[in-house]
């Protein structure tokens, strides 16, 4: 159960099921979709029926979940090639990928960000290539701001952006794009497991070509690179919403976590035309859901599954890089 097989099952969502977060079903290069789930480490189903869901989120900042989330250790059979200075658009859903799909719950409001490593990641190898935040503040407490979540990625359907720094050395990559819901944030999760900062990493594989001479300079690590007190992890977020805050006095602005964005970077990653989804627009229902590092399979009779196999989970990253065995 450790192959891509355990990925798959693991992955695919309910296609009705509401307790689903948000997580990237496609990538755009250029405008042009790659296909639905391809090049994409999608994260775990996690609890059985009818609390399953992939992307739970995680909150644990000291997990290797932290990293590309649960099963993110585990190659996608298809890697996406790009050349430097492509635009790549990140399409996040949440129970279908439609226009008409609602992304993610309203109350979710926080940062985007992206982060890129060698693919397989070692120590301090993930480079911030992209953030925003709140990006129009308040102009006083408790009232409403701009949000990169709820006012650009929600309203936008789902659509994020990121762009292949121009030069970049070509090999094997990962990109790390993440969100970070920040409706629980005024708690620290280490102090109250209840609540707690949400994170969203998904990793996307791919391919850079070409003849580009820039290598990648040091970064940060996963798990490593967020704190729980950093003051953009602990933070009320209904200081610049529309919703009274829980404590006051409290601030409007925000610094978002992390190091800064890496001067290779582009500076600005704008929208490009997109062209038609290539693949399925929905996920067939899914077999297989793990919990604490077990996993649990099933069969279905009717809408009701039936367990014929459990099996424990240990995140194992390889120190090398695997070209991955693509499947039809």
């Amino acid at each position: 159960m450790r192959g891509y097989s355990l990925l798959w099952v693991t992955a695919l969502a309910n296609v009705g099921l509401v307790q689903a977060h948000t997580f990237i079903w496609g990538v755009f290069v250029n405008g042009v979709d790659q296909g639905t789930f391809r090049g994409i480490r999608t994260p775990a189903y996690n609890g059985p029926p009818p609390r399953g869901y992939a992307n739970s989120p995680v909150k644990n900042l000291e997990s290797i979940d932290i990293r590309c989330n649960v099963l993110g250790d585990i190659q996608n059979p298809y890697t996406i090639k790009v050349q430097p200075g492509d635009n790549l658009t990140f399409d996040w859903k949440h129970n279908n990928r439609t226009l008409a799909d609602d992304i993610i719950d309203f109350s979710h409001h926080g940062p985007m960000l992206a982060y890129l490593s060698p693919d397989p990641p070692t120590e301090n190898s993930f480079v911030k290539i992209f953030e925003k935040g709140l990006y129009e503040l308040p102009e006083k407490q408790f009232a409403p701001g701009k949000w990169a979540i709820t006012s650009d990625l929600k309203p936008n359907y789902g659509r994020m952006n990121v762009r292949i720094p121009n030069g970049l050395k070509a090999g094997h990559y990962l990109i790390r794009a993440e969100l970070i819901a920040l409706h629980e944030a005024d708690a620290s999760y280490d102090k109250n497991p209840q609540r707690g900062a949400q994170f969203y990493p998904d990793c996307v594989q791919i391919e850079v070509t070409g003849d580009g001479t820039v290598e990648l300079p040091a970064g940060v690590s996963f798990p490593g690179a967020y704190k729980y007190g950093d003051p953009g992890i602990l933070h009320d977020v209904y200081c610049s919403t529309k919703t009274t805050s829980l404590k006051v006095p409290c601030t409007t602005t925000y610094p978002i976590p992390g190091p800064t964005v890496w001067s290779g970077a582009w500076p600005d990653t704008t929208a490009v035309s997109l062209g038609a989804v290539s693949g399925p627009i929905t996920a067939p229902l899914w077999s297989s859901w793990i919990s604490k590092s077990v996993v649990t399979s099933a069969t279905y009779i009717g809408n009701s599954p039936s367990i014929v196999a459990t099996s424990t989970y240990t995140a194992s990253w390889s120190a090398k890089y695997v070209t991955p065995t693509p499947v039809a």
